[in-house]
């Protein structure tokens, strides 16, 4: 067992811990507070603060060291990664399940509902799952996910009815559901505004690129193994992500108040007499030293407790009542709109093009559809510097000629590539798939993986945009931001069958160009009026407390 002396050591090693945090009330004073929800001082005597203000606390998930923050994105990546193949990398596989369920009396119709029913189901789960991660914390909801990936891959290998198989897999879209929320959730608990999408964005890349490599090689391992094989591998794999995680995945739940975050106290009720959670943003060079009379140490033993601290019962039910309030906020509606869209059509995408690419006159082999997925490499090593790193330059370039104030409303200028780019691959999906005389295979590749480049930019943006906009509701924001979003995504992607049937490719993915071109364009009225919305809903963003929080250490 670490002693207190390795552990500071350690940590100091791994994210500069300097001088022990000693700041003159006059200093205090010149940190600016907002009152204006989301606005934020990051630069302060061309020096970065950090938000949220860390604590003295070893526990702190803030000050965990570098190597355990990285551990973490890596295996809660992996994790999404196994969830959302089983789900989404599905589409490679229904040439293998087609002759046997049409033979059964099932219709093309029926066997797409293997696809977009688990989509729903996902969002059915992050909608129940959250509000439950916030009252007795992210760890227990996270293992739980995994063990149902493992049960699902394995129920899944043997089934052999399609309404059983429809069963298992809309489990398996409850265990892969909360890849969406809880992950950035957990992501973003352990890092700094001024880091976050960066971190966010390298969950995203990991996944897509463990997701398109498994997606990439779903036919030719079906083909091989047999489909059943390829879910007992996605359960092998969710079983090696829980063994891990159960060591190295610890709680991130860490109660703060709003004036951690740099906002005005008088936002909400944030009354406590623990001056650690009252601590305002700090500098860098002023960060505190960790406190270990005061607090005890981190331990690999108190990171392997499965609960941390009471659970927060009414905070669950709040969230959960706040997801629907703070659905009704002009910014949060449309990025919720922009996400479910995007995500709705990127699984269209993703059920039709097996067909596509099998038929004349491409008439590739059934094993080879899954290589589609290549594109989806590319869009990950260029969404990773342009939306990650990209995006977290730019806050803080916008924050410069700010005298220091940072509006998440400059998350939103990169906005613009992504959504271009997936109209236009939505328009050549369409006349691709309609007149495949007329163009390469590469069309429907370039298509596959551009729409998905418009996916993850409306997603990355949208939620570093409105985590950034509402401090503390994250728990809502990314409830409404991507489990709300599966039943539009659901509505988006359920008829697509038919709705190709009756408008045919050109006119359906048409469609879906001319909705994602509208819904980008409100970016713009967002970013110059996004300040007076947030201004106004502020209010409603945050909760009342009362006496001290529930979370011990």
């Amino acid at each position: 067992m670490a002693t207190p002396t390795d552990n500071n050591d350690d940590v100091k090693k791994d994210i500069n811990m300097v001088e022990r945090y000693e700041v003159a009330s006059d200093d205090m004073e010149d940190l600016k507070k907002s009152k204006t929800m989301g606005t934020i001082t990051i630069n302060d005597s061309n020096e970065i603060l950090l938000i949220p203000s860390p604590s003295a606390d070893p526990r702190d998930p803030l000050n965990m060291p570098i190597w355990r923050k990285r551990l973490l994105v890596v295996l809660v990546s992996i994790f999404s990664s196994v969830g959302l193949t089983m789900v989404s990398g599905f589409g490679g596989l229904l040439g293998f399940y087609i002759p046997d369920y049409v033979e059964k009396g099932a219709t093309f119709d029926d066997i797409t509902h293997l696809m977009t029913y688990p989509t729903m189901f996902m969002g059915v789960a992050n909608l129940v799952c959250m509000p439950l991660a916030l009252a007795i914390g992210r760890r227990p909801v996270f293992l739980a996910s995994c063990l149902i990936l493992v049960l699902g891959g394995v129920l899944g290998a043997y089934t052999k009815d399609i309404n059983m198989h429809l069963g298992i897999r809309m489990l398996l879209g409850i265990g892969a559901g909360n890849s969406e929320a809880l992950v950035p959730m957990m992501i973003q608990e352990i890092h700094f505004i001024h880091e976050r999408s960066t971190f966010l964005m390298w969950q995203s890349a990991i996944q897509t690129i463990i997701s398109a490599l498994l997606g990439l090689f779903a036919s030719p391992i079906a083909g091989a193994i047999g489909p059943g094989n390829w879910y007992l591998l996605g359960a092998g794999l969710a079983a090696a992500v829980f063994v891990v995680s159960v060591v190295y995945v610890p709680e991130t739940r860490y109660v703060r108040s709003l004036e951690a975050y740099g906002q005005d106290v008088e936002n909400g009720d944030d009354s406590s007499d623990d001056q650690e959670l009252q601590r305002p943003p700090v500098r860098l060079s002023e960060r505190p030293a960790l406190d270990y009379t005061k607090f005890a140490p981190r331990t690999i033993w108190s990171d392997m407790r499965l609960f941390v601290g009471r659970a927060d019962w009414s905070e669950g039910f709040y969230a959960l009542r706040n997801t629907f309030q703070i659905l009704l906020f002009p910014n949060v509606f449309w990025a919720f709109c922009l996400n479910g869209l995007t995500l709705g059509v990127n699984i269209a995408i993703a059920t039709t093009y097996s067909n596509i690419v099998t038929a004349p006159p491409y008439n590739w082999a059934e094993r080879s559809a899954s290589y589609v997925n290549t594109s989806q490499i590319v869009v990950a090593l260029v969404a990773l510097p342009l939306l990650g790193n990209g995006s977290d330059r730019m806050i803080k370039w916008r924050a410069s000629r700010n005298d220091g104030v940072h509006e998440p409303e400059a998350r939103l200028l990169l906005l613009w590539i992504p959504t271009s780019i997936a109209v236009l691959s939505s328009v050549l999906y369409g006349l691709a798939a309609a007149n495949p005389e007329k163009f390469h295979w590469m069309a429907i590749v370039f298509a596959y993986g551009g729409y998905y480049f418009g996916f993850v930019g409306a997603n990355i943006v949208g939620i570093t945009y409105l985590l950034d906009s509402y401090p503390a509701r994250s728990g809502p924001v990314l409830v409404v931001i991507t489990a709300l979003r599966g039943f539009v995504s659901f509505g988006t992607s359920y008829g697509v069958a038919k709705f190709i049937e009756t408008a045919g490719y050109d006119g359906s993915f048409g469609t879906y160009a001319g909705l994602t071109a509208l819904l980008g364009l409100i970016a713009f009225p967002m970013y110059f009026y996004g300040k007076r919305i947030r201004q106004f809903t502020g209010k409603w963003a945050v909760k009342e407390r009362s006496g001290k929080p529930s979370m011990s250490h």
